[in-house]
Parts: structure tokens; C-alpha cells; sequence
């Protein structure tokens, strides 16, 4: 991104192209801890229909694929936190498996859309407002991954491997 605005590119595609990705790897991950076939099915039908609507959307109107595009920052993060629910969901009876992951996605998706959202709103406000919130949601993302990290160390450390 920091070559293509030094080139005078313009590098809002690449966004479209991380939250997209974004949806898409969220969802195969957590179809890959779903056991469940028709909660799979449902996964997969969300996936589908998600790449559907922006195969639509930047077919109708190629230019959104060039910008900043909220619908579709909107659409991929609801589909993330749907996904996260419902292994949130299956997790009240079953083992915990990747717990702080899933409450992170949950947290960090729904924080950032409301703060996208409401940034199109603050554009008349003061820069220190406008500031505000993209600091906010850099603080969301930082704390999003420390808890990744967090996870990968609990999951993932040498005592709990030998379990």
C-alpha cells in the first residue's frame, strides 16, 4: 500500500481485496471447527453468497472496487462476527477451542464497523474527533491481536501440546 501512494496509485483496492480475504479465511476457519453438517452448509452459503453480492457490485459498478467501500467493510465484518456466534454458539456445550480468538473477532468486527460507519458521519466534526476514532480502532486492532496472540500461546505452548 505505501509503494502504490508513493507512486500515486491509488491503493483503496487493497482494502477491498484484505476484508474480502479476511471473510473468506474467517470462514473456512471456522468451518474447519463446526462439526455440525448443516451449520457447515450455512458457513459455506454465507461465503457464497457474500462473494456473490461483491462479484455483483463491482460488476454493476466497478468503480466501488476502487474505493472506500462500506457496504462491503460492513457485509465481510457481520459475516465474521455471524461465523464467530456461531461457534460461540456451539461452544456452550462443547470444548473451548480458539475461546479468545472468537470473542476477539466478535469484539474487534463489531467495534471497527460501528466506528466505519460513524466515520462517514464525523467528516463535518473537528479533526481531533475524526482522529478520535481511527485511533480507537488501531487501539481495537492492537488489542485484537495481542489476543490472537494470546490464543496461539495458550493453544499452542509446549504444556499444552504434551496434554
Amino acid at each position: 500500500m505505501e509503494l502504490l501512494y508513493h507512486l500515486h496509485f491509488n491503493n483503496l483496492f487493497l482494502v477491498n481485496v484484505f476484508i474480502i480475504g479476511q471473510m473468506v479465511l474467517l470462514g473456512l476457519f471456522y468451518n474447519s471447527l463446526i462439526k455440525i453438517r448443516s451449520q457447515k452448509i450455512f458457513v459455506k452459503s454465507i461465503l457464497l453468497a457474500g462473494i456473490l453480492i461483491f462479484c455483483v457490485q463491482f460488476l454493476l459498478e466497478p468503480k466501488e472496487f476502487l474505493k472506500f467501500n462500506l457496504f462491503a467493510i460492513t457485509l465481510t465484518s457481520l459475516c465474521c462476527v455471524i461465523f464467530g456466534l456461531l461457534h460461540f454458539y456451539n461452544m456452550l456445550t462443547e470444548k473451548k477451542v480458539y475461546y479468545y480468538i472468537t470473542i476477539a473477532v466478535i469484539f474487534f468486527m463489531l467495534g471497527s464497523t460501528v466506528l466505519y460507519l460513524i466515520g462517514n458521519l464525523t467528516l463535518t466534526l473537528s479533526l481531533e474527533v475524526k482522529y478520535f476514532s481511527w485511533k480507537l480502532n488501531a487501539f481495537l486492532f492492537l488489542v485484537y491481536q495481542l489476543v490472537i496472540l494470546y490464543e496461539w500461546k495458550v493453544s499452542f505452548s509446549k504444556k499444552s501440546l504434551e496434554n
